[in-house]
This record gives structure tokens, sequence and C-alpha cells, in this order.
């Protein structure tokens, strides 16, 4: 009985790792010039024609080129284009002014992204991710709460499953000398139970 319990365990199909999500970034630059809204506590949305600079990965891939999916999770905006040398020419998007939030995700044409909720654990998984970034330096348990304590966190499900695959932030992305002095963006998707930065 021991060997035939065995034999079903090696024979058992071993689950294969899910593979890496393919996502690049991007940033809209309007096409005419917007003054930025440096005390905007909440979104100050414009429509602007503009165009999508497709940023090339920091592990020296090649991004990609021809039709893709474009995302801006925090304003609830997903558009299709098409690479051109490196950019999308975009005849209507939704521009945010406030400062540093002008990020995008840049996805696969095929893909459908759709909106959902993060979850309590996503945002604190993604937080915790966070804390580990050069750019917040932010070391201690006590300056990382307060690093992270007003970030705004939006997601999408790639997959079709109701769970966040992406996730976009808002907040603030440089600390030093005991405050933020800067706010932007940062990138992320979930590998397995974890988040990872997209570079």
């Amino acid at each position: 009985m021991r060997a035939l319990a065995l034999l079903a365990v090696l024979a058992a199909p071993v689950s294969a790792a899910p593979a890496p999500i393919k996502a690049w970034l991007g940033t809209f630059a309007p096409a005419q010039r917007v003054d930025p809204c440096g005390d905007c506590k909440a979104p100050k949305v414009v429509p602007r024609p503009g165009t999508v600079r497709v940023l090339p990965p920091a592990d020296g891939a090649p991004p990609p080129d021809g039709d893709v999916v474009i995302a801006s999770p925090l304003l609830g905006l997903v558009v299709r284009g098409r690479v051109d040398g490196g950019r999308v020419a975009m005849a209507y998007f939704a521009f945010d002014q406030r400062d540093g939030d002008d990020g995008v995700i840049v996805l696969p044409a095929d893909t459908v992204a759709r909106f959902v909720a993060p979850s309590p654990a996503d945002v604190a998984a993604i937080k915790a991710a966070l804390v580990r970034d050069d750019a917040l330096s932010v070391g201690q348990r006590g300056t990382a709460l307060k690093a992270l304590k007003d970030l705004e966190v939006a997601v999408l499900d790639l997959d079709g499953d109701g769970k966040a695959d992406v996730a976009a932030t808002y907040g603030c992305n440089s600390w030093g000398d005991g405050s933020c002095q800067s706010r932007g963006q940062f990138f992320l998707a979930r590998q397995g139970n974890k988040w990872v930065e997209i570079e």
C-alpha cells in the first residue's frame, strides 16, 4: 500500500509556476503643456491628446512593438494603441495634473484588463514591497507607515479570476529628512503570494 501511495504521488502532475506577467511601463505627455497641480489631494483629470512613451525594461529586453493595451488603473482608463518607434499617439487620454501621476502600464494586445478592488491583503503586501524600495529609504517600521500612510492603490485583474495581477500606486515616492520629498507612482505585479515592482 505504501508503494502504491508513493507511486501515486510521483505520478501526480506537478503544478507549474505561473508565467510571469508581461507588462511594461510608459509615461503620457500631453500635446500641450499642462500646469501641474502641486497641492491637489485628489486626481485632477483633464482630457488631452498626447503621446505615451514606452520605457525600455530594466532587464534589457526589447519593449513591445505594434498593438498594445494601455492602462491607467488609478484613473480607471484602459485604451488600445499602437507602438511606433517606442511611442503611442493618443487622440484622447485622461491626464492627471498632480505631480508625478503620468505613468501607465503597457500590456500585450490580447489582454483583457478588468478593474477590481484591491484586497486588504494585497494592499498590505504592496506596502511591504515598497518599504524595501531604495527611493523611500524608510528603514524603520514607524517611518515606513508615515511614508505610505496616504498611499493610493488601484489594481487590474488580467486573467479573469477576479484577483489583482498588476497594481499602480500614487503617494510619497521619495522620503528623506523625516518627510516626503516628492510624490509619484510605483507599479507592481503579483508573483505568487507577493508583489514585485515592474522595472
